[in-house]
């Protein structure tokens, strides 16, 4: 496994709970209709994209909490994890990045970590975990600030997209271009819907 360059395990994860943080804040108070808005993710209400992002947190705790193991663990209970009404999603979100802020602190950045398709750092799997956050926090079209916040932005395309990383450019609007979000014309990095991570530090499994 290659090292790995960019931002720190304790940065990513001191980051991750404060945008949490941030996000449950602002649909703590949403109506039934602000629920039952469509997101900017085609095909997904607001409740999906959080109940997405909260089930996704739970996955990656998973995968955190039993990194040791030698095969990939199940990840059911991260699938089945929140079937609550919308209104209690909030707290299904503030409690599934509590378990991976709190996973994420007993790792050591190099320490190989389970994701549902891929094997890779602690590290990484901060990094990974910010950009759901930041990313649906975009998608969430209800009442609030959309816009992810510039320095969580930042830090998700240092430790993901380091090849498109750009001190020049908006890291919100380049993040969202590297996404398939939103394009910047003229920009290279553009792949639309079918964009994935530029994970640092892939290991095999086989």
């Amino acid at each position: 496994m290659t090292a790995i360059k960019g931002p720190s395990l304790a940065d990513l994860r001191t980051t991750l709970a404060r945008q949490v943080d941030t996000l449950v804040g602002r649909v703590r108070n949403w109506s039934p209709d602000d629920w039952e808005q469509p997101s900017a993710n085609p095909g997904w209400s607001n409740a999906e994209t959080v109940r997405h992002l909260a089930e996704s947190l739970v996955t990656f705790a998973i995968g955190v909490e039993q990194g040791e193991q030698a095969a990939r663990p199940s990840f059911e209970e991260g699938r089945q994890a929140l079937t609550a009404s919308p209104a209690l999603l909030p707290r299904g979100l503030a409690d599934s990045s509590d378990r991976l802020v709190e996973a994420l602190g007993k790792t050591e950045p190099a320490d190989l970590v389970w994701h549902p398709s891929h094997r890779f750092s602690a590290r990484t799997m901060a990094a990974i975990a910010l950009s759901e956050v930041v990313l649906h926090r975009w998608d969430l079209t209800g009442p609030g600030d959309r816009g992810p916040e510039p320095r969580a932005a930042r830090l998700v395309l240092q430790g993901l997209f380091s090849s498109h990383d750009d001190s020049s450019a908006s890291p919100i609007a380049l993040l969202l271009h590297v996404s398939g979000r939103t394009r910047m014309e003229g920009r290279p990095g553009w792949r639309g819907a079918d964009w994935t991570w530029d994970i640092p530090d892939e290991a095999r499994t086989s």
